[in-house]
């Protein structure tokens, strides 16, 4: 029981930290423009598909494939919220619209070039260790601290930079941010950038662990916007704090019921608590 409970711990975590990253970029982008991007599964599942295309195809280095896949989505988030999503911001419903006909889009277009078959990023470390009687792959470690890195460096750029600072002004009080001259145009886009980067990033460690595949163009959508409601709509350590929460569900549900329960008591779990907690473990009333 006790390797049971290790097991859950250890890989619930590393599932977190990809899940917290994922959650935090969808949640930054609502917290400060109110806009429920659900292309957001897209940049997730396109640069772990980049990155593939140019190790494989291109035969470029691993960690220069990396980083030129997340730069990829980033500049993508803007087209994609210059494009699509501006013209019509203050039409909520027609942004989730627009926004998820493209991921739907994206979907299609990658089945077509890769076929419905998951695939991995090449890995950059192999080998593996023993915790707590439970085997764990070097990738796997590197993977979660590499997640929790960059959660630092996004409350860091948050909290302790200038840009940061004045995106959690403007996520506070809009009109506000607007009268004393802050150029709120500008942080959108820095923030869609910064949202979609998060994504890309998720996407890439993701990939190193399991496999991606097209349908996760969406699917990655549904677990953060689940994870997003959980820790409260535009609280970025709610999400975060609720993506190690379903991080632990998830592989607890596989680990007693196996991998088809998981999706379903997640599910299950977060209306659960919605009920009694409407506006998330975190959020505030509008």
């Amino acid at each position: 029981m006790l390797e049971l409970i290790m097991k859950i711990l250890i890989y619930g975590t590393v599932v977190s930290g990809i899940w917290a990253l994922t959650a935090s970029g969808f949640s930054l982008i609502f917290g400060i423009a109110r806009i429920l991007n659900f292309a957001h599964g897209t940049f997730f599942v396109l640069s772990a598909y980049m990155s593939i295309v140019l190790i494989k195809n291109l035969g470029l280095n691993i960690f220069i494939s990396y980083a030129i896949a997340v730069l990829f989505v980033g500049v993508l988030g803007v087209v994609v919220y210059k494009v699509m999503m501006s013209p019509i911001r203050h039409h909520e419903v027609m942004v989730i619209i627009v926004t998820l006909a493209f991921a739907l889009l994206v979907e299609q277009v990658l089945l077509l070039l890769f076929g419905e078959h998951g695939r991995s990023v090449p890995s950059f470390v192999s080998g593996f260790t023993e915790i707590g009687g439970v085997l764990i792959t070097y990738k796997r470690i590197v993977v979660f601290i590499l997640a929790i890195a960059v959660i630092f460096l996004l409350e860091f750029f948050i909290n302790r930079t200038r840009t940061g600072k004045m995106i959690t002004a403007a996520s506070q009080d809009i009109e506000a941010a607007m009268m004393v001259g802050m150029d709120v145009e500008r942080l959108f886009v820095i923030t869609m950038f910064v949202s979609a980067i998060l994504a890309g990033f998720a996407g890439l460690l993701f990939a190193q662990v399991f496999a991606a595949s097209p349908i996760f163009a969406v699917k990655s959508l549904i677990y953060a916007f689940a994870i997003v409601i959980l820790g409260g709509l535009g609280s970025v350590r709610g999400s975060i704090i609720a993506s190690f929460i379903v991080g632990y569900l998830i592989t607890a549900s596989i680990t007693f019921l196996g991998a088809r329960w998981a999706e379903f008591v997640m599910l299950v779990t977060i209306i659960g608590i919605l009920v009694f907690r409407p506006t998330g473990l975190f959020g505030v009333e509008e």
